[in-house]
């Protein structure tokens, strides 16, 4: 058995998508064929997140797990092994450690004890960090900076700067989650005595600036990185966010990784290609089968703003979709069968 735990990088967050695509409701009820939870019923289009995430779909305030169907554990499939998703979209340190989280009553750490108390638990992988950093609400005041055509960017504002300077204490927090995980496992029974324990890092959802294939402009709510992108960053800001700050976090889970004993998977390569915006990939247009373009499509789901606002759930944005989450899978089917190997590592890759 394979076990996930952690936040929404794992979990399986945006994977109801295949790509992304400007095509609305009216033009076309899958969306240029990426909306996984469309269907059509007497003519009419209906949307239900619960043919991808099942029972952790957003329903109300809090809840919202979004454990989909193609979460990147489902990946280890292939090496014989039964995936158990515990993870969480949101989830920080301490819902791993000893709190409860949305649909989870209690933490995961007790959650994966629950398992292991009845099977054999081969492997577990753990995606934590990213939330106790609040990358997404920097990431929402960056884009916010941008619509608002304010000419400073997160990068010019030491945003970035701040975000560095919460390394080290998350750092020991996720020190902490790894020992915890340690603890539960060692209390499990001596089947399980031989299981992996795989930490892993995040991949940069945007490309550098010079890889973006929309202008910078002036910025807004009509530009064109708002209203097809989806991508409303500064240049500056993209780069902020895949030449420094990604492969900062990528260092600092390696360091944990090292001093407890993990394997690490670096994601940080992941979607090198298929990022954001990124020039070389496109969207989904009407007449397309979004399904069969994963070569050439986005791997990360757009920013629901401006026109895209009717689209899915803003949790969903910025995270690898569902080919997104089909690559993560092979990364760590990779590394299950090759240990000591770095097959998304970016600098592996190149």
């Amino acid at each position: 058995m394979a076990v996930s735990l952690g936040d929404s990088f794992i979990s399986g967050e945006a994977g109801r998508w295949w790509g992304n695509s400007t095509v609305t409701a009216a033009a076309g009820c899958t969306r240029g064929g990426t909306d996984r939870a469309a269907y059509r019923q007497r003519l009419i289009c209906h949307y239900d997140a619960e043919r991808v995430y099942g029972d952790t779909a957003v329903h109300g305030a809090g809840t919202g797990c979004h454990r989909s169907d193609v979460a990147e554990i489902t990946g280890l499939r292939q090496a014989g092994l039964a995936p158990v998703n515990l993870a969480c979209s949101g989830a920080e340190t301490r819902h791993v450690i000893d709190e409860a989280f949305k649909e989870n009553t209690t933490s995961q750490a007790e959650l994966l004890a629950r398992v292991a108390a009845i099977r054999q638990v081969e492997v577990v992988v753990l995606s934590i960090g990213g939330n106790d950093l609040n990358l997404s609400g920097m990431l929402r005041r960056c884009a916010a900076l941008y619509l608002a055509s304010d000419e400073r960017s997160c990068a010019s504002t030491g945003e970035g700067d701040r975000f560095l300077s919460a390394l080290p204490e998350v750092e020991q927090r996720v020190t902490r989650a790894v020992q915890k995980i340690r603890q539960v496992m060692r209390q499990a029974p001596a089947r399980s005595a031989g299981y992996r324990l795989i930490l892993q890092s995040y991949p940069s959802p945007v490309p550098s600036s010079s890889q973006v294939r929309y202008g910078e402009g002036s910025g807004g709510k009509t530009a064109t990185r708002t209203l097809v992108g989806g991508c409303p960053l500064w240049d500056a800001d993209f780069d902020l966010m895949h030449d420094t700050l990604a492969p900062e976090i990528d260092a600092m889970l390696r360091r944990v990784a090292t001093a407890t004993g993990a394997e690490f998977l670096s994601m940080l390569g992941a979607v090198e290609g298929h990022a954001l915006c990124e020039r070389g990939t496109r969207q989904s247009g009407t007449l397309d089968d979004a399904a069969e373009l994963g070569d050439t499509m986005e791997w990360v789901r757009y920013g629901t703003v401006g026109a895209k606002i009717s689209q899915g759930h803003q949790q969903e944005a910025m995270h690898p979709n569902a080919f997104g989450q089909q690559a993560l899978g092979r990364c760590l089917l990779s590394l299950y069968r090759d240990p000591g190997s770095r097959p998304c590592d970016a600098t592996a890759r190149t």
